[in-house]
């Protein structure tokens, strides 16, 4: 008998780093990479310079994001905004009446955490069009297969 070993772990090259995705060409382009710095604070009470790297698309000059970040950004800040617009709710209903202030008082509320689901503007438009651009390939496929 001829005995073969098989991998049960996959080859680590063949996992690919997922992509960044460019809104304005609406693909996953060929894309240059970008150093970036940013002022932080350290634990001296100093501060220091930060080096990013960020992506811009060699169509368009446009930076671009990785969906999986624009998911998770745009999916905490939305958690914020409803867990904060609840606690603002039962603050409402435990510690003050339904009069027209506290009614007033919780729209506004409502309103400032709708502001804030909004905050993460690049993120959110990424993400749409990353979907729209997925809902057509599927459309094509899908006709094409017709």
């Amino acid at each position: 008998m001829d005995d073969k070993i098989e991998e049960l772990i996959p080859d680590q090259s063949a996992i690919d780093d997922e992509e960044p995705w460019c809104r304005i060409c609406h693909d996953f382009t060929d894309y240059r990479r970008k150093w970036d710095t940013f002022n932080r604070a350290d634990q001296d009470g100093g501060s220091y310079s930060e080096i990013i790297e960020v992506p811009h698309c060699i169509n368009c000059d446009h930076s671009m994001l990785l969906i999986s970040t624009s998911r998770k950004l745009v999916w905490s800040v939305n958690f914020l905004a409803l867990l904060t617009w609840v606690v603002g709710l039962l603050c409402v209903i435990i510690l003050f009446e339904f009069t027209f202030g506290s009614c007033i008082g919780l729209l506004i509320h409502g309103s400032i955490c709708y502001l804030l689901s909004r905050l993460p503007k690049k993120s959110r438009l990424t993400l749409t069009s990353w979907k729209k651009e997925k809902k057509e390939n599927a459309v094509r496929e899908l006709l094409q297969k017709v």
